[in-house]
């Protein structure tokens, strides 16, 4: 069964007061933009959710005000943000800047990971930026009110029904070393597919090295080199201090900045050598070996218990449930090995370092420091691959002890190419999130709570066999997102080998309304999926209570039990409760 939902559309009904949430949603969207430079835009489809900016990176507090913002998954709840700082620099060797008219060793241009507003004006400069969408997202009303927070996250620029994804986010920059990126950003909802999201990226030797295209050269470039910077820190809900779910809280402890920083986050490397696969490497459905990097919650040494998946145990309302237990990660799906030959070079990236976090070269950018670029060409995007990655090094160690400030970040560069005036490469990857389900966090987290209070118990781990060690159990459920974000590359793999043609859900309702009728509540929805090929019916689901908390199946029509309606009564609805529903259209 494949299936689309509404796009995080996520309704509230109150039997008690009938108000809907527009005011407070537009103050935090007003709130989530105060100084950010570059343009920004969402994606907000599928359980994956991130904004991206128009100059080709996502740099720490540039869009939101919070360290840890994007990368949210499963996005359905909240403080599940797992990203705080993006970092993409382009490297050339021996180059000729017609801007300083001085040649340097190295020149390296960039954006991120630290926030710097002049450099989209002469570093990373956007030329065009715009979100395409197969389909418009559904418009959503509770009691004659527009309640869709994808009035304002989901500001579409194009409609195009033959996009073979629900939105992709069209971007192209120009760069003080005259290379140019095209970027598209691939999202889809369809359910076994939508935890991803593919960048299919171009660069080209164009010349242009200013905003206006005034300053050009004709120059062969050589040494050429992308390199991506990724600062991780898994999980807001499982980090984040002071507020209503407070995880870290512990008196002294002090290490809930910390964890939001991500000083603990670990960060493993696969593929680094096709010629001499590593024990721990694995391969994907055409017997390529997997290129990829992924990070998680790792230990920390300040916690009085075992931090694992950060349970929650000293917060706020303590029940043991797993606030960090994701995987993320980024797959390289294809990688040209020149700009005469784009066949899949599979000894790229040649540089996996993992890097200081707030190391030098993460701060200010200084594009005429000869210095300072020549150590980040030679440091960071021709270094190579490590000995050992960060994660070998700390073993089963505490991250934050092999960290002397601020954790690590992953890096991943591609290169050296050459390039003559108008030639072009082409890299694709592929960044994801999976691990255990919002049941099996509270599930294995409340088993583990018991125990740890006192309660012993034998639990089953996920080979099968049974443990007393109430450790041991958590913690190797969690573990399995290893194998969780595994899975999620080979898909995005198979899903560019099939130029990104995957078995389309039906669409969503266009409309979808609800009212408060005396003693029910009202759901109404237009019959616009039905004209979707292989349309089966819909299901609603309701959570009561919360936002944040389990949603319920309350209701299937189909095709086949030929019941097919577009409205639904909920009478099972108390009054004095607040409700929260969405719907489905699946084949």
């Amino acid at each position: 069964t494949v299936q689309r939902d509404t796009m995080k559309t996520i309704l509230k009904f109150d039997m008690n007061s009938k108000q809907s949430f527009l005011f407070l949603l537009i103050l935090l969207l007003l709130t989530s933009q105060i100084g950010f430079s570059a343009e920004g835009k969402w994606i907000r489809v599928g359980m994956l959710h991130n904004f991206y900016q128009s100059h080709g990176s996502e740099p720490e507090e540039e869009f939101g005000d919070s360290q840890q913002f994007g990368m949210q998954w499963p996005a359905f709840w909240d403080l599940q943000d797992m990203q705080a700082a993006r970092g993409l620099w382009f490297g050339v060797a021996n180059y000729y800047d017609p801007v300083a008219d001085y040649t340097y060793p190295y020149k390296v241009a960039h954006v991120g990971p630290r926030p710097r507003p002049e450099a989209e004006l002469n570093e990373m400069m956007p030329v065009e930026f715009k979100l395409i969408a197969r389909s418009a997202h559904p418009t959503v009303i509770v009691d004659s009110e527009i309640s869709s927070d994808m009035e304002w996250d989901d500001i579409i620029d194009e409609i195009d029904p033959l996009l073979p994804s629900d939105r992709m986010i069209y971007n192209v920059i120009n760069s003080s070393v005259g290379l140019s990126m095209e970027r598209k950003i691939y999202a889809f909802s369809q359910q076994n597919y939508n935890n991803f999201f593919i960048y299919d990226m171009t660069f080209t030797n164009n010349g242009i090295c200013n905003k206006d295209s005034s300053i050009t050269h004709n120059n062969t470039l050589d040494g050429v080199y992308f390199y991506w910077q990724y600062r991780n820190a898994i999980c807001t809900e499982g980090t984040v201090e002071g507020s209503a779910i407070d995880w870290v809280g512990q008196p002294g402890w002090g290490t809930e900045r910390d964890m939001r920083w991500g000083i603990n986050t670990m960060n493993e490397v696969l593929g680094e050598n096709p010629l001499s696969p590593a024990p721990n490497d694995v391969y994907d459905d055409n017997g390529d070996i997997i290129r990829c990097f992924y990070s998680w919650h790792g230990r920390h040494s300040a916690s009085s218990y075992d931090n694992i998946g950060s349970p929650n145990y000293l917060g706020w309302q303590p029940d043991g449930r797993l606030g960090a237990s994701q995987y993320i990660g980024v797959v390289t799906i294809h990688a040209d090995k020149s700009p005469t030959d784009n066949t899949n070079d599979q000894f790229q990236p040649s540089s996996t370092q993992y890097i200081e976090s707030n190391a030098a070269a993460t701060f200010s950018n200084e594009q005429y420091n000869q210095t300072r670029m020549q150590d980040e060409y030679l440091q960071y995007l021709a270094a190579g691959h490590p000995l050992l990655s960060q994660a070998e090094m700390v073993g089963d160690g505490f991250a934050d002890q092999f960290a002397s400030d601020g954790g690590y970040s992953a890096g991943i560069g591609f290169g050296p190419y050459t390039l003559n005036p108008g030639e072009s490469v082409r890299i694709v990857l592929a960044e994801g999130v999976n691990g255990l389900s919002r049941y099996k966090n509270s599930r294995v987290g409340a088993d583990w709570f018991a125990a740890q209070n006192g309660q012993s118990s034998t639990d089953t781990l996920p080979d099968g066999g049974l443990t007393t060690d109430h450790n041991e159990y958590k913690n190797a459920w969690v573990y399995t997102g290893r194998d969780s974000i595994l899975k999620t590359f080979k898909r995005a793999i198979n899903v560019f080998g099939r130029n990104y043609q995957i078995p389309q859900a039906p669409d969503p309702p266009s409309t979808f309304e609800v009212q408060s009728q005396g003693n029910r509540i009202y759901l109404t929805w237009d019959n616009s999926a039905e004209n979707s090929d292989y349309f089966e019916g819909y299901k609603i689901f309701r959570a009561k209570g919360q936002k944040d908390s389990t949603y319920h199946e309350i209701f299937d029509c189909n095709v086949e039990d030929g019941n097919v309606v577009n409205e639904y009564s909920d009478f099972s609805a108390e009054r004095g409760q607040s409700y929260y529903y969405y719907i489905v259209s699946y084949d």
